[in-house]
């Protein structure tokens, strides 16, 4: 049984039967298979949209709380462009195992290359990992390591979460300031112990398209997480990069609205700065940081541009075989 804030559903088909229904919202989700990866014994919930088995495959990493079918239209209609899409529920997050909320970066990092592994055995080796917001931060992450199999990354926002810069990401950076030593060592000794996502995060001033903002979205879905561990904040807080930013050589794009109420502009355009590899920065003006939800008709063109490029002959030659 799932219970949303207004309605119980037997099954969760009914339950995004009834969100497209009652919000005048397409059913994308019956495009979508459900499958299941191993990640450290937990299963790993995915979903998958197959265009060609030769074509190159994008694999999907949600934001904080979140669930890979919440970008659903997204997911759609860049498989319909011609991509495989395995989008996939953290451990702890959506319909994946693993206690509600509890998790790593670095553990999100492995659930990522195990539905990469999945991916490549499904399709073939041309994979590229989109992520959005805390999603995003991870596939900054995975293209930091050394012999990561991708061919590019694309980051709606991304962090190097051990800059001092950082602090400005959270509700209250003065506050956080302090609070992040108190976390890493509350995070020691009792790291079990669940925080409300609205703590660190402002939903209420994040738009949702047919919800009004991201609190009343994540109010009413029965899968989203209400509530994380101070082992997920304190790794939030310092997890580090296998390698600085400076040597990355993994293609990256970066997405930003230039409304974003979480991620400044200004910061990102400093680690966007750094990287010397292959890039490319798309600004999307008045967009907040739900720009991939919101602006579904301006991301897809500037995500499949990115795409194009980077598998520009293979691409071509699968059009034409």
């Amino acid at each position: 049984m799932y219970v949303s804030k207004d309605k119980t559903f037997k099954t969760l088909h009914e339950y995004f039967d009834h969100i497209a229904d009652t919000l005048n919202y397409p059913r994308v989700h019956e495009y979508f298979k459900t499958d299941w990866v191993l990640s450290d014994g937990l299963k790993i919930h995915v979903d998958v949209y197959e265009h060609d088995p030769n074509a190159p495959t994008i694999v999907f990493i949600p934001g904080t709380a979140i669930y890979a079918l919440c970008y659903g239209d997204l997911l759609y209609r860049l498989g319909l462009a011609g991509y495989n899409v395995v989008g996939f529920d953290p451990r702890g997050h959506g319909q994946s195992e693993g206690v509600r909320g509890d998790y790593t970066i670095n553990e999100i990092i492995k659930d990522a290359e195990n539905v990469i592994t999945y991916a490549i055995n499904r399709f073939n080796s041309k994979v590229s990992v989109m992520g959005s917001s805390q999603g995003g931060i991870v596939a900054f992450y995975l293209a930091a390591k050394e012999n990561n199999r991708l061919n590019s990354v694309v980051c709606q926002n991304f962090a190097d979460l051990t800059a001092e810069e950082t602090l400005q990401l959270a509700r209250h950076p003065r506050l956080f300031k302090y609070l992040k030593l108190l976390i890493a060592k509350a995070g020691n000794i009792i790291p079990n112990t669940q925080i409300p996502v609205t703590s660190y995060i402002d939903l209420e001033k994040i738009p949702v398209q047919y919800f009004g903002n991201a609190k009343n979205f994540m109010d009413s879905d029965p899968l989203t997480l209400k509530t994380i561990s101070l082992r997920a904040l304190q790794s939030l807080a310092n997890t580090a990069m296998e390698r600085p930013v400076s040597q990355i050589t993994t293609p990256v794009m970066v997405l930003q609205g230039t409304a974003d109420s979480i991620f400044p502009v200004s910061y990102t355009q400093a680690i966007f700065d750094k990287l010397t590899c292959h890039k490319k920065f798309s600004l999307f003006p008045g967009k907040s940081h739900a720009v991939v939800h919101e602006d579904v008709d301006a991301v897809v063109p500037e995500v499949l541009s990115w795409l194009h490029e980077i598998y520009h002959i293979n691409y071509q030659h699968q059009l034409n075989s």
